[in-house]
């Protein structure tokens, strides 16, 4: 029998259509590999300050993902079962942080229900919060005081014979759209409405996180003028000085990233007696000389404790010193070179601290900047019928407090007080700042308080604008008294960041002999490990200072422990720093590019699967409430508890090499961009390895 009929030559015309075939197909190959990166650069790009190393390890992915697809250019793609990553990108482009909020699509939904009551005897607004998850994901808490309302006016509302009457009526009119979020809704005898979220729901939220990363944006852009740190010329930075500068860098860094323009003021103390003073001493010692060194703003301390024993003790002194003043303010010659000076060496010993606290674009404005504006502001205030005089001076009295604001001295001469006018109203008419927030210690509220209503009763704040004071407790030692050297001086900001890099780098270095016990190292290799120690235990022992004084509610004194920062258990940095590394280190041993894993075999079978995938989407409920309210401590606690959801994750849920591989290293990549994004925003610059 003849064999089988031999094909013979293609024609041209079928060449040409099968070139073209694979011509489209490898086009289109390299297309979705160029959406991906362009998505995934995004993402990067987006996920908060300071993020150029994150930015490059993230190029190198994408190619990494390009040269993989362009190898199995042959193979048949894989369907995707979930919708397609352009119609995800169009739906989440332009989501606002309000938008993603699910506690905030809970409350509308519970507003609607409330409304569709019919009209209520009394203000009432939705009340959602996080429920005990015992018994569910969210609950709703109004059916109580839907129940007294009702009690207190018969015929205004149902027939209720109970709080879960109450509570029913809420669940029954809840929108039909939520039907596609909510699992099960169920209301407890105190009238308490749980939810539980649906799981596909979740799994869908997910991947639009894997897919595009974190573009989380307010729905109000505003200029917000920040001020912050605000050290004093010619003294060393001292631990006072911490809890102002880290919290209003985390607090800069949320609001720039969410798309708000930022301006970041350093407010320091340049000007005003203690100059006087200073200039007088060291002109008689003749010191200006002396300002070179290391020491130099030491030295300059040493200067200024001898100045003000003399200025107290010496008439002749004290009236020179004030002589000098005058002669700074009019500008003359040696003063003012001797003035610049003083304030150059002690901005290069700021800028040191600055630097290990990774503190930048902090622009330098301090009392000296509004000088000139002084005695127009005055005058204004003044022509504005504010002022009245007082023993010579003039005042402004408030309702904040019996003791009156000084504009200007019985002298002539202008204050602290007339600054602050100044400051605020510059901030305002020249800034055209939305929001001012001051980050200063509890002690100067009243004062502040005093110029926010000066700047309310001058009609500076425009319609919608907002003066914020964040207020912070003290750092205690851990005896709860003023934390202080054993020789009573006040602890140096740099003295505490030597001593926590120094325990940080002695527990790296007995983690580094245990891991290399039995091992023969060489010089080389002895020399490499402690180069890596001492840069880790840098930003290990800053991380943990940071941390562990932002965990703390700002308003409250916290009490500083070394041991306690660096305990690698529990909210510390250390824990969520190891967190992070362990995370990049599965993704790492996986040997998957975890930019082109497909989204649709994402499932979150298991509890901690799902617990942790819940955790991830309450993000921007969380940073809506910090935009507003200013407590970083929600943050740090959300980070720590992704941190230790993530860890029941990997104790429980095998990852590489189980059937649900691709699955849970999408879990992981959500979660380590997370992670870097929020510690980010904290100033923590996470590591790879540790």
């Amino acid at each position: 029998m003849p064999g089988p009929a031999r094909p013979g030559p293609p024609r041209p015309g079928s060449r040409r259509r099968l070139a073209a075939f694979v011509a489209f197909f490898i086009l289109a190959a390299l297309a979705e590999v160029i959406a991906r990166g362009t998505r995934a650069a995004w993402a990067y790009t987006q996920s908060g300050p300071g993020l150029a190393e994150g930015h490059a390890e993230q190029t190198k992915a994408i190619a990494k993902g390009h040269a993989q697809l362009v190898g199995r250019a042959g193979e048949r793609p894989r369907r995707s079962h979930s919708r397609s990553r352009e119609a995800v990108a169009q739906e989440t482009a332009s989501r606002t942080l309000e938008d993603s909020s699910l506690q905030g699509k809970l409350q509308e939904a519970f507003g609607e229900a409330l409304t569709s009551l019919g009209p209520l005897p009394g203000p009432v607004s939705p009340q959602v919060s996080v429920a005990d998850p015992r018994f569910g994901d969210y609950q709703c808490n109004n059916a109580m005081v839907l129940f007294k309302l009702a009690k207190q006016n018969p015929g205004t509302l149902g027939d209720w014979r109970s709080p879960k009457d109450a509570g029913e009526a809420l669940k029954a009119a809840l929108p039909s759209e939520m039907d596609a979020v909510l699992e099960s809704v169920s209301v407890a005898p105190q009238g308490f409405v749980t939810m539980k979220l649906r799981l596909s729901w979740i799994e869908e939220e997910v991947r639009k996180l894997y897919l595009e990363g974190l573009q989380l944006r307010t729905s109000k852009p505003q200029r917000i003028v920040m001020d912050f740190s605000s050290p004093n010329i010619a003294k060393e930075m001292h631990v006072g000085h911490l809890r102002s500068t880290i919290l209003g860098d985390s607090i800069a860094n949320l609001l720039k990233w969410l798309g708000h323009d930022v301006v970041r003021l350093n407010h320091v103390g340049d000007w005003g007696t203690q100059f006087g003073m200073l200039l007088e001493y060291m002109q008689r010692e003749g010191s200006l000389s002396e300002l070179e060194g290391e020491s130099v703003v030491k030295d300059l301390q040493t200067f200024y404790r001898n100045a003000k024993l003399k200025f107290d003790e010496d008439a002749d002194f004290r009236k020179a010193a004030q002589a000098k003043v005058v002669s700074l303010q009019a500008g003359e010659a040696w003063e003012s070179s001797a003035w610049r000076q003083i304030c150059e060496v002690s901005r290069s010993e700021f800028e040191v601290i600055y630097q290990r606290l990774g503190i930048r674009g902090l622009e330098e404005r301090g009392e000296s900047f509004y000088n000139e504006m002084l005695a127009e502001t005055v005058q204004e205030l003044d022509d504005l019928g504010l002022t009245e005089e007082d023993g010579g001076a003039m005042c402004i009295f408030t309702n904040v407090s019996k003791a009156p604001l000084i504009v200007r001295k019985a002298d002539g001469g202008y204050g602290y007080d007339s600054t602050d006018c100044a400051a605020v109203r510059h901030r305002l008419r020249e800034e055209k700042a939305d929001r001012i927030i001051y980050v200063i210690d509890n002690g100067q509220e009243t004062h502040m308080r005093m110029v926010f209503e000066v700047a309310e009763r001058a009609a500076w704040l425009p319609t919608g604008a907002r003066l914020d004071f964040v207020g912070f407790g003290l750092v205690q030692g851990e005896d709860g008294k003023k934390f202080k050297t054993r020789s009573g001086d006040v602890v140096r900001l740099r003295d505490l960041l030597d001593e926590a890099t120094a325990r940080a780098a002695a527990e790296l270095r007995k983690r580094a002999k245990d891991r290399n016990k039995g091992k023969e190292l060489t010089e080389a290799d002895l020399e490499r490990i402690e180069t890596g120690i001492l840069k880790d235990a840098e930003q290990i022992g800053t991380a943990a200072v940071k941390y562990f004084d932002m965990r703390n509610n700002r308003n409250s004194d916290y009490r500083f422990s070394y041991d306690a920062m660096l305990d690698p258990k529990g909210n510390t940095a250390v824990y969520v720093l190891y967190a992070y590394a362990r995370l990049a280190a599965v993704l790492r041993r996986s040997g998957r590019d975890v930019m082109t894993l497909e989204p649709s075999s994402l499932a979150l079978a298991e509890p901690a699967e799902r617990d942790l995938g819940r955790r991830l989407l309450q993000l921007p409920e969380v940073l809506a409430l910090v935009e507003d309210d200013l407590f970083p401590n929600r943050l740090v606690d959300y980070i720590y508890d992704l941190a230790s959801d993530f860890t029941t994750f990997y104790m429980e849920c095998p990852i590489v090499g189980s059937d649900a591989e691709e699955s849970r290293l999408m879990l992981c990549e959500v979660t380590r961009r997370t992670l870097q994004v929020t510690l980010e925003i904290l100033g923590i610059n996470p590591l790879d390895r540790l």
